[in-house]
């Protein structure tokens, strides 16, 4: 059971930084939390698996999560195509795109919000936690088994659930363009060449630095991104910027587990900030809606600090047995 632990932390881990920190879900529907995690969980736990179990490295992981960002809000959900899927936002018809049958806004954010925060935080956060595990596989055959079950089983729930609600289904051609997308992301996943750590002789900044950074950049995104053709070309413009400095950074030689804990950890500050501002689809909105709210940012400042201390032990001790 022990062993298990890693597992079953990011299994919940996945839909508190995925929903409830971003105030998606007040924390008075935390009965909910298991259901969530049914998709999130298993998906965050079951691309983190086959990722570190092939060798792969945190662009696998992206590209993953953009296909899990696709399969939930464009084949089970649908929301990337039902305009009418939520009263407090219209992914469609906003800087709509014939071709794709939605719009610019709707699939920047779902792209972001799922890649990001709600598969790779997570991942990140719960290796930083336990870094003598980090990077290595946490379950055995029946384990991995199992989580695909939970998988399909979280698909069901979402998929009839919200067509039990609705009653919506998209075209066909839209979801099977969608499914072909997921298929391309997915094998260009498992394609694209292993990480290879200190490439360049040159130093990485400080991870202070790198975690300031990577909450400034994240923060900037929310800040520009509005629906309209201008907030998502400057949207898109901070997220190029942002990737191309970090595979910069990345190739140093010196580039280790406290910078990347320290990008999540800046990520992640800024769901909490982020949150505030949200109306939740479900649960209390309201005082309940913002007591909750601060509970969970506070709850997440906590674990920050936690998972710093755990990465800088264990990189002083790995520099001590170096040198």
């Amino acid at each position: 059971m022990r062993n298990s632990m890693p597992a079953v932390g990011l299994f919940f881990l996945a839909p508190l930084v995925g929903e409830m920190l971003l105030g998606a879900t007040s924390l008075d529907a935390l009965a909910l939390l298991p259901v969530l995690a049914l998709l999130y969980g298993s998906g965050a736990l079951l691309i983190r698996e086959l990722v570190f179990r092939t060798g792969r490295g945190w662009g696998s992981i992206l590209l993953l999560g953009a296909a899990y960002a696709l399969l939930e809000e464009g084949l089970l959900d649908q929301m990337l195509f039902n305009a009418d899927y939520s009263g407090n936002y219209d992914m469609v018809n906003v800087t709509h795109i014939p071709l794709l049958g939605t719009g610019a806004y709707g699939l920047i954010s779902v792209l972001a919000v799922h890649a990001l925060w709600s598969i790779t935080v997570p991942i990140a956060l719960m290796d930083a936690l336990v870094p003598q595990r980090a990077a290595r596989p946490w379950l055995g055959r029946t384990g991995l088994t199992v989580t695909a079950g939970l998988l399909v089983l979280g698909a069901v729930v979402v998929g009839w659930g919200s067509y039990d609600d609705s009653g919506y289904m998209a075209p066909w051609p839209l979801l099977a363009g969608t499914a072909v997308v997921v298929a391309v992301l997915v094998a260009t996943a498992f394609l694209i060449p292993r990480p290879h750590a200190g490439l360049d002789s040159r130093g990485a900044p400080r991870p202070l630095f790198v975690g300031v950074a990577s909450c400034a950049a994240t923060s900037a995104f929310w800040l520009v991104l509005q629906p309209s053709w201008p907030g998502v070309a400057a949207a898109l413009a901070i997220a190029v910027a942002a990737g191309g400095l970090l595979h910069y950074w990345a190739r140093a030689r010196d580039w280790a587990p406290p910078h990347t804990f320290a990008l999540a950890a800046g990520a992640t500050l800024t769901y909490v900030w982020v949150g505030f501002g949200q109306d939740p689809d479900q649960g209390s909105a309201g005082t309940v809606n913002l007591v909750g709210h601060v509970l969970l940012a506070v709850a997440a400042v906590a674990l920050l600090c936690v998972a710093a201390r755990r990465v800088r032990v264990r990189s002083r001790r790995q520099e001590a047995a170096r040198g």
